[in-house]
Order: C-alpha cells, then sequence, then structure tokens
C-alpha cells in the first residue's frame, strides 16, 4: 500500500470513528463482545436481585435497562429483555405508553421477552392491577391475578424450553398469576391444579416466554434455584434468542 493510500485509510478510519462517537454508538475493543441480554431494573422491578444472582451463576453476561433507557430505544442493543417480579402497578406507571411503545416495537423486529411475574402481568392485552390498563399486548393470555407464597409443582410439557427436564418440577411461586390462552399461544408448563404456569408465543419476528412462578427462586429469601428451574430460565433465554 502507497503512503498515499495508508493516508487516506487512515483519515476514512478516524471519521467513520468520530461518527460512531458522535450518534452514541458502542464501539467494542477486538474480542469483547457486548451483552446479548438485558434485565430490567427500573421501578417496579423489587425482585431483580434474584435474577442477577441467577444470571451470575449461568455465567450470563447482561445488561441493566431502566424505564428511561427502554424510552430511548436502547433496547436496539440486545437480543432478549427480562423484566422480572415485583410490583405490577409500579412498573406500569415507570414504564408508561412510551415504554410499552418500545418494547413492542423491540419485540415485533425480532427481539425476545421474559417476563416472570410481574413481567407476565405486563405482557397481556390488560394488566391485572385496579382499572385494568392496557398491557404490552405481545402475547394473547388472560392473567387472573393470584395470591401465595411457596413451593409448588409444576408439570412440563415437551417444548424447546423444557428439553434435558423431567416431566415434573418444584418451583418457587409468589403471587403470580393463573394463565388462561386466548390465542395462540402454547403451553410449556402447568400446575397440579391446571392453570397455566409457563406459555409462549410469537410476536412479529420476535418470541415472548411467561412465567407465572419464579425460575430464580429467591434469594433474598433464602430460597436457591434448583438445577430444573435454571435450566428454565437458560433454555428460555436461548429460545427468545432463536437457538
Amino acid at each position: 500500500m502507497t503512503r498515499q493510500k495508508k493516508t487516506k485509510f487512515f483519515i476514512l478510519f478516524i471519521g467513520i470513528l468520530g461518527l460512531s462517537i458522535m450518534i452514541g454508538c458502542r464501539v467494542y475493543p477486538k474480542g469483547v463482545k457486548k451483552s446479548e441480554v438485558c434485565l430490567y431494573t427500573g421501578s417496579g422491578a423489587e425482585l431483580v436481585k434474584d435474577v442477577e444472582f441467577v444470571l451470575d451463576e449461568l455465567g450470563i453476561s447482561y445488561s441493566k435497562v431502566n424505564e428511561d433507557d427502554i424510552k430511548k430505544g436502547n433496547l436496539e442493543n440486545y437480543l432478549v429483555l427480562i423484566i422480572p417480579g415485583g410490583y405490577t402497578k409500579r412498573a406500569v406507571s415507570s414504564l408508561g405508553k412510551k415504554g410499552f411503545e418500545m418494547i413492542r416495537k423491540f419485540v415485533a423486529d425480532g427481539g425476545g421477552y421474559i417476563g416472570i411475574c410481574a413481567g407476565a402481568y405486563l405482557a397481556a392485552q390488560r394488566v391485572e392491577i385496579p382499572g385494568r390498563p392496557q398491557g404490552l399486548g405481545i402475547i394473547d393470555i388472560e392473567n387472573i391475578r393470584n395470591k401465595g407464597i411457596g413451593m409448588r409443582k409444576i408439570y412440563l410439557n415437551e417444548h424447546p424450553i423444557t428439553e434435558g427436564l423431567e416431566r415434573e418440577v418444584t418451583i418457587h411461586y409468589q403471587n403470580g398469576p393463573e394463565i388462561l390462552i386466548k390465542g395462540e399461544a402454547k403451553e410449556a408448563a402447568r400446575y397440579e391444579n391446571g392453570s397455566l404456569a409457563i406459555v409462549t408465543a410469537s410476536f412479529g419476528k420476535g418470541k415472548v416466554v411467561i412465567f407465572s412462578p419464579h425460575p430464580e427462586g429467591s434469594i433474598t429469601q433464602g430460597i436457591k434455584p434448583k438445577p430444573a428451574t435454571l435450566r428454565l430460565l437458560k433454555n428460555s433465554i436461548d429460545f427468545c434468542k432463536g437457538k
């Protein structure tokens, strides 16, 4: 390469780098891979520490996003969004219409959504809190609000997220919904009483996984996740990534 060509190449490289910085693009050093998973840690995500613990245990790299990050469109940097358990009403209020719009767009464009308990309530057409406000509408289900805390048995169907697991699994439950399928959602697991525990669906180009129980357990309550429930969450992430 001549000196003149080298100079032109260097100028072009500096220009591209500068443009990337100006428009807010992330520039990753060689060999560094950005997180494919993001975890909602904003208002309403009171049980997020339990999910953080499990992702660390699984060795899954993740980034944290709050309501402002979502409203700014930052979800486009990731493949999967996880919304953990917590206070559903607070999450609805903090995300608002703009946040819901950006999550819907993210999933429709090919992103994955994993909703656990509060995240499950948010995903339906209507959110089961006073006033039944508009939900994300990314899965055609109805959530019946329920109460209770403890370990419950679930029975797994054959499905990509149940691969490698026995039919019966014991899992932590904490006020999750009873799920009714209204459209083309698929049952992955149900409780002993017959109500649905885990369902999946497609929305646009993306995939949705809804957990009524908590595969992450509850470290804050001294309830460690079981290997089977860890596998459920890991399989769900792979499913949402298209693996």
